[in-house]
Formats: C-alpha cells, sequence, structure tokens
C-alpha cells in the first residue's frame, strides 16, 4: 500500500519536523496544498475547497482526497455532501495505508467508515 498523510475529522498526519511548537502538517505522497492539510488545520474551509478541487495531481476518486473533501463539507454545515464524499472514498478501488497524528496506522476505508459513522451518530 502506498503511504499517505492525512487529515479526517481530528485525525491528522504526522509533522514533517519536530519543534516546540507545531510544525505544519504537509502532505506526504502528494504535491504540497494538495489534500488542504494545512488550510483545513487552519480552519481556512474555503481554501481547503478550493485546494481540493483543483485536484493538483490527485484523481477525482482518490480516497485521501474525498476523506479531506468530505471533512471541509462537514465542517461547513453541508453533512450530506460529507457522507457523499466518504461513501466515494469507501467505493474506491485503491485504499492506502495512513498514519494518524496520534501514530494510528490505519486505511482509508477505515478513516471513510468511521467518518461516515460520527455523521451517522450526529444526524439521528
Amino acid at each position: 500500500m502506498r503511504g499517505l498523510g492525512l487529515m479526517s475529522l481530528a485525525l491528522i498526519a504526522i509533522p514533517a519536523t519536530a519543534h516546540s511548537q507545531p510544525a505544519p502538517r504537509v502532505e506526504t505522497g502528494y504535491e504540497v496544498g494538495a489534500l488542504g492539510l494545512a488550510a483545513i488545520d487552519r480552519g481556512d474551509w474555503t481554501a481547503a475547497e478550493r485546494q481540493l478541487g483543483a485536484m493538483r495531481g490527485v484523481s477525482a476518486d482518490d480516497p485521501a482526497r474525498l476523506i479531506n473533501l468530505g471533512r471541509v463539507y462537514a465542517a461547513t454545515g453541508r453533512p450530506e455532501l460529507a457522507a457523499e464524499s466518504w461513501r466515494q472514498a469507501l467505493r474506491s478501488r485503491h485504499h492506502y495505508e495512513v498514519t494518524l497524528g496520534d501514530g494510528t496506522v490505519t486505511t482509508t476505508d477505515k478513516v471513510a467508515r468511521a467518518a461516515l459513522a460520527q455523521v451517522s451518530f450526529v444526524s439521528r
């Protein structure tokens, strides 16, 4: 599996460097900004959505892109679009291994399932 860094819900990629202050997170295996990590970290949902929509070197069905796009939709009050993005991520033919901010290694399909479970819980 291809190793990637991504953000979903409160789950984040391991910082590139260690400092006394949190280091900005960057995409691993993608062009910087392609997954909107820094914008998501800043809460700049407009910039994150723009970066994710630009799909610089990222396919439309890339599960990491779809997970982060769902995160943007959820944060901006569009739970239906968030859930659809996460469903699309689950339908991806390719799932990647990811390292979350707490050091947990998991896969994009598991992250998407967890995100869907969270949005389903909130919408009940």
